[in-house]
């Protein structure tokens, strides 16, 4: 049975003759011309309606510009594979795909965000921007916009991965700069090189690790975290961010950059 491809895809199902498949793709992010990692998870539930990782699952992953790329799941149901970006800055479709042993076949879509690494980036605790029609709304509006004429804007978020869509969704109808959404924290992964021709294959690790260093590393441009929250200030602050604290917020932690609307961010920004 074949699972139609929707346009943009962060979970999704496909209902097999022994139960649903997940396949599981956040916003992935990579510098212009340069090689970078894409991971996806295939789970599939059969009891309960408990997703279960799929072991030497084969996906196919469809990048433009690039062609077919394949890798098999790992025992947690992981797979990655290295691609090298397109040239151009954009926001790039890459098509996924699995096909069992019954001829049951998942399809979907993750986003490819690839910026220019010298660009100077701003990472935005989503979880603290002003709802719709709430005091600060349209100055938070203001100020990200703002921000974006000169910079990369990419959302950090407590929100589980099949989430992200409805945040985007969320994003555009505030009509808030687009930019790819990630987990504050996801699996530790790593490359390894195997083979005679030394084909590179992503390792993915249990452990849970901060995006934001790691980010830095990648795009030294990123350099600049903003919240409203002691929670997200202390993230930024840890992986090496100066911090910018919108709001009322109570906490001592040194070295933080304060205004009391957004409204204030927004005029004080250069």
């Amino acid at each position: 049975m074949r699972v139609p491809k929707p346009l943009c895809v962060l979970a999704l199902l496909a209902a097999g003759c022994g139960g649903d498949y997940y396949l599981t793709a956040g916003d992935q992010l990579a510098p212009a011309g340069a090689e970078g990692p894409i991971v996806v998870r295939l789970q599939r539930s059969e009891i309960w309606r408990v997703p279960m990782p799929i072991k030497k699952g084969l996906i196919r992953f469809d990048v433009p510009q690039v062609g077919d790329r394949g890798a098999y799941t790992d025992d947690l149901g992981y797979a990655g594979t290295t691609l090298k970006a397109p040239a151009e800055p954009g926001v790039y479709p890459v098509g996924l795909s699995h096909k069992d042993r019954d001829g049951d076949i998942v399809e979907g879509e993750l986003q490819l965000y690839v910026w220019d690494a010298d660009r100077p980036v701003v990472a935005v605790d989503y979880d603290s921007l002003p709802e719709r029609d709430s005091p600060g709304a349209d100055a938070a509006w203001a100020a990200l916009r703002q921000l974006s004429a000169g910079a990369n804007l990419l959302y950090v978020t407590r929100r589980e991965t099949d989430e992200h869509e409805k945040v985007h969704a969320e994003l555009r109808a505030l009509t808030y700069p687009d930019g790819p959404v990630l987990l504050w924290q996801r699996e530790r992964w790593h490359i390894v090189r195997e083979g005679r021709f030394r084909i590179p294959r992503v390792v993915v690790e249990s452990r849970l690790v901060s995006q934001l260093a790691e980010l830095r590393a990648i795009f030294p441009g990123l350099d600049t975290g903003v919240s409203g929250t002691q929670l997200g200030a202390k993230a930024f602050l840890d992986a090496g961010l100066t911090c910018a604290v919108v709001g009322p917020v109570e906490t001592d932690l040194p070295g933080l950059v304060r205004y009391a609307t957004w409204a204030d961010f927004a005029a004080e920004r250069p």
